[in-house]
């Protein structure tokens, strides 16, 4: 088959994925390990969402990785497609699982706004923690997953594919990317009908994914700036460790707000709301998406490089994987710091 001219660019998309479910696989595992095994201090509750988020981020990145979805943009529509068959999936069977892998992102921001809530909770009404505490905790699991299944079944029913929305995009898809539309897996949305009326099915699918990614964004904008605002006043009050310790979280927390906007929010909004302003334009707007999956890993590294525990966690653990081939090293060679010793010792006439 003939690539076509946007091939690509769907090429750049699929590396960028690989690139993601090895650096995402890799630093998400590593926290999970960290957080479980290696950390001394008690991080309460947070502990878990500091457990669940990048378990989510690995889940995120594995489904990625196996359909390698990809996004096309058309004047007033958009397709999100797959070419690729896991488990020798049939058409549909893979169109349900890139409805999935929208909730799963969906399951991702909205935790993210729980950590945003807990840290503020933390620092300005701890007595709100005890909604994270025991079977509680849950309650924030729900959250998210309410948000991340409105997400799922909003894009398989109001995006589902229908003979206009194919027709809208053959043309585009067979000469961008020699693809025919009927044969691939896809979520086609197209705002307006040939007439110029607004084809309401499609419109309530982007009003829909517009007001949860809304819900979550201002969460996180509104703890981060009351934290900016208030954080030298109130952390006057805790201990020393404490207050270094929150500062550490702050600091995490200002990175990933930084971070899922420019990677999570961005390109999602800029995608959803393009159509509706009905121009004419042919973009590969997948090329966008694929920093996707190196986002759980760009987080976890923020918070093992920012807070100052995942440091010496980190320094310890290599620690402890360097000892048994340190012993072998003595054992079989002897010990070098002693060659050195010996070596200095030895009067300079000798050589």
């Amino acid at each position: 088959m003939v690539p076509g001219p946007y091939t690509r660019y769907a090429q750049y998309a699929r590396n960028v994925a690989q690139l993601g479910f090895v650096s995402t696989s890799f630093f998400c595992f590593l926290i999970i390990i960290l957080t479980t095994f290696f950390l001394k201090r008690k991080f309460g509750s947070y502990k878990y969402l500091l457990i669940v988020f990048p378990a989510c981020g690995i889940v995120f990145a594995s489904i990625e990785f196996l359909i390698y979805p990809d996004v096309y943009f058309h004047n007033t529509g958009y397709v999100f497609y797959s070419t690729s068959h896991p488990f020798y999936l049939d058409r549909d069977s893979v169109t349900c699982l890139i409805s999935f892998y929208t909730g799963v992102y969906a399951c991702t921001t909205s935790l993210l706004s729980v950590q945003f809530l807990y840290r503020y909770w933390a620092v300005f009404h701890t007595t709100k923690l005890k909604l994270f505490k025991g079977w509680k905790f849950f309650i924030w699991m729900v959250y998210a997953l309410f948000f991340g299944i409105l997400w799922c079944l909003s894009v398989h029913s109001l995006g589902k594919r229908d003979d206009y929305s194919e027709n809208y995009m053959r043309l585009g898809m067979k000469q961008k990317y020699n693809l025919n539309i009927s044969d691939i897996s896809a979520i086609i949305l197209v705002t307006y009908n040939a007439d110029g009326s607004i084809r309401w099915r499609n419109f309530l699918l982007s009003l829909s994914l517009t007001s949860i990614m809304l819900v979550q964004y201002t969460i996180i904008i509104y703890c981060a700036v009351q934290m900016y605002l208030s954080m030298e006043e109130k952390l006057q009050i805790p201990s020393p460790s404490l207050r270094n310790l929150h500062n550490q979280f702050f600091k995490t927390l200002v990175l990933q707000i930084v971070t899922p906007t420019i990677t999570l929010f961005s390109p999602v909004v800029s995608i959803i709301h393009l159509p509706m302003l009905n121009l004419e334009l042919d973009l590969p707007t997948g090329i966008f998406l694929c920093a996707f999956t190196l986002y759980p890993a760009m987080d976890a590294i923020i918070v093992m490089y920012v807070v100052q525990d995942y440091r010496r966690a980190v320094k310890y653990s290599l620690r402890k994987l360097a000892s048994p081939l340190y012993e072998w090293l003595v054992r079989n060679y002897g010990n070098p710091m002693e060659s050195r010793s010996q070596t200095a010792n030895v009067p300079n006439a000798l050589y």
